[in-house]
C-alpha cells in the first residue's frame, strides 16, 4: 500500500491546480439516523448557493444516493477502476447540475489497484477538480474500515445524529474512533430529527461534554433539522425534500446549514487537499 500511495504522489505532482476541490465526507455513528437523506439535500441546498457538487456514494452496503434522487446508475466506480468506462460516463447527473458516483461495493477496489489502473484512475478522478467545488462521500454507518478510511482523508466530516441515547453511545464511540485515526480533520455535528431548538441544543451538550472529558477533544456544532414527515413523504417518493417540498421545516434547516457550510469552504479552518490529497490520504490509509 505505501508504494501505491508513492505513485499517487508522484502522478499527482505533475498537475498542480490553483482552486482545489473541498471534500467533505457525510457520517454517523449508527443507521437509520437520516444520513443518506441529508446528504443528499444539503447537496441540493448547496448548489443553490451557487455550489458546484458531486456526491461520491461511499455506503458499501446500501448505496442508494441515486435511488433518493430518482435515477438508476448503470454503470458504478467498478466501471472506472476496471478502464471500462470514464469518470464522465459513470457521472449521473441529478437536479440542479449535482453530479453522482455511483459507489458501492466498487469503492473498497481502490486498495487493490495496480499502477496502469491506478494512473488511469488518478486521471479521470482528477477531472472532478474542474468539475466541481465540493465532493460530498455519504459514507455507510458506524465503524466500518472503509468508513474510516474515507474520514480521515476527508477535509472536513459532517456527523448525523439524532437525540436517541443509542444514536449518542454510537456517535460517541465513532468520534472515539476518529480521535485516535483523523484527529486533525474538523468535526460537524448535525442533529437530525429535533422537536425544538431546546432539543438539538440539550442532545449536543450532552455529547459535547462527554468528547470534552473523555476524549479531550472538540466538537462544532453545525445546526440541526426539525422532525418533519414531509421528509418520509418524499423519500417514498423519490424525489428529494428541497425538491418537493423545498419550503418544508426540515429543508429550511437544511439550507441554513449549508450557508455555514459554504462559509466554512469560502474561509476554510485548514486547506483543502484537492481530490489529489484525498486519494492520497485514502490510498494510504488501506
Amino acid at each position: 500500500m505505501h508504494d501505491q500511495a508513492s505513485v499517487l504522489r508522484n502522478l499527482a505532482s505533475r498537475e498542480k491546480h490553483k482552486s482545489k476541490m473541498r471534500v467533505i465526507a457525510v457520517t454517523s455513528g449508527k443507521g437509520g439516523v437520516g444520513k443518506t437523506n441529508f446528504t443528499v439535500n444539503l447537496a441540493l441546498a448547496l448548489a443553490e448557493y451557487g455550489q458546484r457538487v458531486i456526491i461520491l456514494d461511499g455506503d458499501l452496503g446500501l448505496a442508494n444516493v441515486d435511488i433518493a434522487f430518482g435515477l438508476t446508475a448503470r454503470y458504478t466506480i467498478e466501471h472506472l477502476l476496471s478502464g471500462e468506462k470514464t469518470i464522465e460516463q459513470i457521472l449521473l447527473t441529478g437536479p440542479l447540475g449535482i453530479g453522482i458516483i455511483p459507489g458501492g461495493s466498487g469503492v473498497q477496489g481502490l486498495a487493490n489497484l495496480e499502477h496502469d489502473q491506478l494512473a488511469n484512475v488518478v486521471v479521470n478522478l482528477g477531472r472532478l477538480e474542474r468539475m466541481a467545488d465540493l465532493l460530498i462521500i455519504d459514507t455507510g454507518a458506524g465503524l466500518g474500515h472503509t468508513v474510516i478510511n474515507f474520514l480521515q482523508a476527508a477535509d472536513d466530516i459532517i456527523m448525523v445524529i439524532t437525540p436517541e441515547p443509542t444514536a449518542l453511545t454510537d456517535a460517541y464511540g465513532l468520534l472515539k474512533t476518529l480521535r485516535k485515526e483523523a484527529g486533525e480533520v474538523p468535526i460537524h455535528i448535525v442533529i437530525n430529527r429535533v422537536k425544538t431548538e431546546a432539543d438539538a441544543l440539550a442532545t449536543y451538550k450532552r455529547l459535547e461534554v462527554a468528547v470534552s472529558k473523555f476524549l479531550h477533544g472538540s466538537l462544532n456544532l453545525l445546526g440541526w433539522v426539525y422532525d418533519d414527515p414531509l421528509m418520509g413523504r418524499a423519500v417514498m417518493q423519490q424525489v428529494p425534500l428541497g425538491i418537493s417540498y423545498p419550503e418544508s421545516s426540515a429543508y429550511r434547516c437544511i439550507q441554513w446549514i449549508a450557508g455555514t457550510v459554504t462559509g466554512i469552504y469560502l474561509s476554510p479552518p485548514r486547506q483543502a487537499g484537492g481530490i489529489r490529497g484525498f486519494l492520497s490520504t485514502l490510498l494510504r490509509s488501506f
